[in-house]
């Protein structure tokens, strides 16, 4: 299945067809056959109707009726990661055999304007959108909707509105799981490693690991919850503090496995045996970890298959087979090498 990878464009024009019309001094349905890719236009023609259109950020206005085009945008926060490349492959396989091809974006995991990638898919004649980890406003979503474009969620990292379709994760029984493990193995220091305080999913996965602390009757101690987003920089850079402290944890919970990778490197340079020294989880089940020794104890996120079903899901909203999804897929804890009593 061909992927499309599109460019962010600039602010929309204005502009209409007859202005474009006018400037390639050609006729307007001359420059609508090159907008709508039609043929009986010369090369020369059409290469300069469609360098004017690029330099007057030209959107081509699409009615809903005319949607049905094959385009399912997918736009994809914190690209070049594991989890970006187990979204896309597991988009593929819910697309195939649709007959719709994904136009794949990326956006950053920081505060951004969804209005391009929106003007976008309103010129590709997009057919659905499936947003990843993001937090698209609800105001944007209802841009997308009033488009024609059906939407899906996947993973989100903000409130979702009770009339969007979303998949995503039980991430708060799969860090009170995680936590439950440490704690029947013996463990009473164990430290919690969290991403983004904005983020849904963060908040799920911390009040997963509270809740058991509380159940079992253990404090948490304010100076053993630290980390603040989903890298192996962070994992890193909080293990060297907390592998320095005078009663150092006894095991440490990442919410991700990148995080928890750091942590590797960091016990490895003070000296730290994994798991006779300190217990390590990490959460995703990402498909590098098993290069990790020993092999990490992580709680597994069923990353693709919520990607295979949000497009699939997808595809069925937009075929009229479906009207709403919401959906929390199961999470399971895969018990490795990295997590033992303590010695101490």
């Amino acid at each position: 299945m061909e992927t499309v990878v599109q460019e962010q464009n600039a602010p929309k024009s204005k502009m209409t067809v007859a202005d474009i019309a006018a400037i390639a001094q050609v006729s307007a349905p001359t420059v609508s056959k090159v907008i709508n890719g039609r043929s009986g236009v010369s090369d020369a023609t059409r290469e300069r109707i469609l360098t004017i259109l690029k330099e007057h950020n030209y959107v081509s206005p699409v009615s809903p009726s005319s949607r049905k085009t094959g385009i399912i945008e997918l736009l994809i926060s914190h690209p070049h990661t594991a989890w970006a490349d187990e979204i896309l492959v597991g988009t593929l396989a819910g697309l195939e055999g649709s007959g719709y091809t994904p136009a794949v974006s990326s956006c950053p995991p920081v505060e951004w304007s969804f209005d391009p990638w929106i003007d976008a898919a309103v010129q590709h004649g997009a057919s659905g959108a499936m947003i990843c980890l993001a937090n698209i406003p609800p105001a944007s979503i209802e841009r997308l909707r009033k488009a024609g474009i059906k939407v899906m969620l996947v993973d989100p990292t903000g409130v979702v509105p009770q009339d969007v379709s979303m998949i995503g994760s039980s991430d708060y029984q799969g860090a009170n799981d995680a936590t439950r493990h440490l704690v029947q193995l013996g463990h009473k220091r164990i430290a919690f490693l969290k991403g983004p305080d904005d983020w849904r999913t963060c908040r799920a996965r911390f009040n997963g690991y509270r809740s058991m602390m509380e159940e079992a009757g253990l404090p948490i101690d304010p100076d053993l919850v630290t980390g603040s987003v989903y890298y192996y920089e962070d994992g890193y850079e909080c293990g060297q503090r907390l592998f320095a402290m005078p009663d150092p944890p006894t095991a440490v919970f990442a919410s991700s496995d990148m995080q928890a990778a750091g942590l590797y490197q960091a016990a490895q340079e003070a000296g730290l045996t994994i798991p006779d020294d300190v217990s390590i989880i990490g959460f995703d089940d990402l498909p590098y970890v098993q290069f990790l020794s020993p092999r990490l104890t992580t709680v597994h996120h069923a990353i693709q298959d919520m990607a295979r079903l949000g497009a699939r899901s997808l595809v069925k909203m937009i075929n009229g087979n479906e009207s709403l999804t919401r959906i929390d897929l199961l999470t399971h804890l895969e018990v490795r090498g990295s997590t033992a009593p303590p010695k101490r």
